[in-house]
């Protein structure tokens, strides 16, 4: 077993890192991404990792050696063939796949409960012996679980409970993500790390009117941007019918949706913007990525994320760190808006949602500006994935010698 002085001592730990989605695969919202984030981060750290993911995007599939540009030093990715459900990932050949990369590692992160690989995961790391994580990745949040109730209760009784009482240490990246594992009965012991972001790539944003030339509507508008996945969680159908409201004392004020469509939800929304009969004030993007996506954070005045439910909200933080100030929910972990004065939080309300957009959208430029800057101050110093993958590290150390779990742990150094 590796001891403490070990990792200190540049003795490199081999993880197996399990999540059911992976660079290049796209669609699949913020587990793909923070998983191709931390794991990034920790080989940057000197682990090295095996990182075991089906070959999902949505709606295709991803080519092996699409994968291999994704590699880099100490990451090596496993890619396989699912069978059946691109969500969950079924598939007949994962289960060996798995077994053989575990068995040479160290220890085992699981990303994510309820889906195939994950599942497995978990099974061959209690069968080996090995020691392992799980990341919930809010897959009990008491929101997310109304939807498909059945269906998810069934499987929690099934297999995830069992998968999160036989681990080691359960990491949760919000108080409340630990809260709502509680809930249902488990126990821990618990770690919590927030996500990070790569603040590397919104530093030197394009110019604000970079924007103008993807969308000329934009033009001497005050943006008010929404970027996320088109999805009933997000919160849409309490922004979009009450803009008209907005629009009366803010005629200049542009609704921005940004973001892919997620199970058909967009036709909804679209539905909603018509009813409000503010379609010349509501302006949809559709995904966006690279210098589109940069562009409109380059341009917005204003971020607003009024969601359900959140473990983190990883667009919350880069919208942070490219000076924007955010307004979103009680239902997301961002108290820090308020304590820090860069946005507002609120309850998960139609008439808070008002008030603070309409409060938000008053202030001159350069107090908007000043909070969006200190907003962007609190990302660069808490929430890297540098930090995060240190931390990270301090918790393996933990687990690996046998110690105590730190629910809070620092930054391994």
């Amino acid at each position: 077993m590796i001891m403490e002085q070990g990792i200190k001592n540049d003795t490199q730990v081999r993880v197996a890192f399990i999540v059911t989605h992976y660079p290049p695969s796209s669609g699949f919202g913020g587990v793909c991404e923070s998983g191709y984030g931390l794991s990034g981060a920790m080989s940057k750290n000197g682990l090295s990792l095996d990182v075991i993911t089906s070959d999902a995007s949505k709606n295709s599939r991803i080519p092996f050696k699409s994968f291999q540009k994704f590699e880099r030093a100490n990451l090596k990715i496993h890619p396989f063939k699912y069978f059946y459900n691109e969500r969950s990932c079924f598939s007949f050949t994962s289960k060996k796949l798995i077994k053989s990369i575990i068995r040479k590692n160290d220890i085992v992160h699981i990303n994510g409960i309820y889906t195939h690989p994950v599942t497995i995961g978990a099974r061959c790391a209690r069968q080996a012996k090995k020691p392992h994580i799980i990341a919930t990745r809010n897959g009990l949040d008491p929101w997310m679980m109304r939807i498909k109730t059945f269906k998810k209760k069934l499987g929690f009784f099934s297999y995830v409970k069992n998968d999160l009482m036989g681990n080691n240490c359960i990491h949760v990246t919000a108080a409340r993500e630990m809260d709502a594992c509680l809930k249902m009965g488990i126990k821990g012991p618990f770690t919590i790390i927030p996500n990070g972001i790569d603040t590397s790539q919104f530093l030197h944003l394009p110019d604000s009117s970079q924007s103008e030339i993807f969308w000329p509507e934009l033009r001497n508008r005050k943006v008010v941007l929404f970027m996320s996945r088109l999805s009933k969680q997000k919160g849409l159908d309490l922004l979009v019918p009450l803009w008209p409201d907005i629009i009366k004392k803010h005629p200049d004020a542009l609704l921005v949706i940004a973001g892919p469509d997620y199970l058909g939800y967009e036709k909804i929304v679209r539905g909603m913007v018509e009813d409000s009969r503010c379609n010349d004030s509501i302006l949809f993007t559709g995904n966006v990525e690279g210098e589109q996506k940069l562009s409109l954070f380059s341009r917005a005045d204003l971020f607003i994320l009024p969601s359900y439910s959140e473990n983190f909200g990883n667009v919350i933080a880069e919208a942070m760190a490219c000076g924007i100030p955010v307004i979103t929910t009680h239902a997301t972990p961002w108290k820090e808006l308020d304590e820090v004065g860069c946005g507002s939080y609120i309850p998960v309300d139609t008439i808070a949602i008002r008030e603070a957009l309409d409060d938000m959208l008053s202030l001159k430029d350069n107090v908007r500006k000043q909070m969006g800057e200190r907003g962007k101050k609190i990302i660069l110093e808490k929430y890297t994935w540098d930090i995060a993958a240190r931390k990270m590290i301090t918790v393996y150390s933990a687990v690996l010698n046998s110690n105590k779990i730190p629910l809070y742990p620092t930054p391994w150094e």
